[in-house]
C-alpha cells in the first residue's frame, strides 16, 4: 500500500503539544483505568505481541502494555516527551522504540507491521483530513485479524464545549491549557464510522470532571 501523507501546512498542534511537554504538563503519571479495561478485554501478548502507540504522551499507558508483556513501538510529535519518556523507561527498566512523527508524515514503517494500534485520547487532535490521512496509516500498518482501539472527542466534551466550530467536526480548542490546538468532535457514532471509513464498534465513554464540565469520547474497536 502507498503511505498517507499530507502536505506539510497542515501539520496541525505540533507547537502547542511541545510547549506543553516543555512545562511538563499533560503528563499523566497513571494510566487510563478505561484503556486498561479493554487491553486485557481484548488484546492479548499471545495474538497482539507488537503493538504501536500513538501519541503515547506521558507513557503509562505504554509502560502497562510493556509490563503485561508486548512490544512497543511509540509515536509522538514533540522530541521533548520522547526524551521524558526514555528516561523514565530506563529508570524502570522497560524498553520500546520511540519515533518522532509530525502529522502529516507518513509512519515509518512497512505494510502489515503491528498486530494492534492503540490511539487512546489523542485522535481529536486532528483536522478532518489529518485524521482521515493518519487512519489511513494505521490501517496500512496493521497487520490482517489485528486490532485497532481508540478514542475521538465526542459532542459534549470540555474541549467541544467550550471550542470555536470551523464546521460539523473541526473546531479550535479554547481550553486553558490547550488554546488554539485544532480538534475534531463527532456527534454520533454513525458520524464516527462514516469519518473513518471503517466498519468497527463504537460506545460512548462519559466521566465528570468536578468543574460541571464533561469529558465525553466515544471509543472504538476495529478488527481488520
Amino acid at each position: 500500500m502507498t503511505p498517507n501523507t499530507i502536505d506539510s501546512k497542515d501539520s496541525v498542534n505540533s507547537e502547542v503539544w511541545d510547549n506543553l511537554y516543555q512545562q511538563r504538563k499533560s503528563l499523566l503519571s497513571y494510566p487510563d483505568s478505561s484503556f486498561v479495561t479493554l487491553l486485557h478485554r481484548h488484546l492479548t501478548t499471545a495474538k497482539h505481541g507488537h503493538i504501536l502507540d500513538y501519541g503515547f504522551g506521558g507513557g503509562a499507558n505504554m509502560r502497562v502494555m510493556l509490563k503485561r508483556g508486548h512490544k512497543v513501538d511509540g509515536i509522538e510529535i514533540s522530541d521533548t516527551v520522547i526524551e521524558i519518556n526514555n528516561q523514565i523507561l530506563e529508570e524502570q527498566n522497560l524498553v520500546a522504540t520511540l519515533h518522532n512523527v509530525q502529522s502529516h508524515e507518513a509512519l515509518p514503517f512497512t505494510d502489515e507491521k503491528f498486530d494492534a494500534v492503540v490511539a487512546w485520547h489523542v485522535l481529536g487532535y486532528n483536522s478532518l483530513l489529518s485524521l482521515q490521512s493518519r487512519i489511513g496509516e494505521f490501517i496500512r500498518v496493521l497487520k490482517k485479524g489485528g486490532c485497532f482501539i481508540g478514542t475521538i472527542p465526542a459532542y459534549g466534551d470540555v474541549s467541544h464545549d467550550s471550542g470555536e466550530a470551523k464546521n460539523a467536526f473541526e473546531f479550535v480548542s479554547k481550553v486553558p491549557t490547550q488554546n488554539g490546538a485544532q480538534i475534531v468532535c463527532f456527534e454520533s457514532e454513525q458520524a464516527v464510522c462514516e469519518a473513518f471509513n471503517l466498519d468497527m464498534s463504537v460506545a460512548l465513554l462519559q466521566s465528570p470532571l468536578m468543574d460541571g464540565s464533561f469529558s465525553r469520547h466515544w471509543v472504538f474497536l476495529y478488527e481488520k
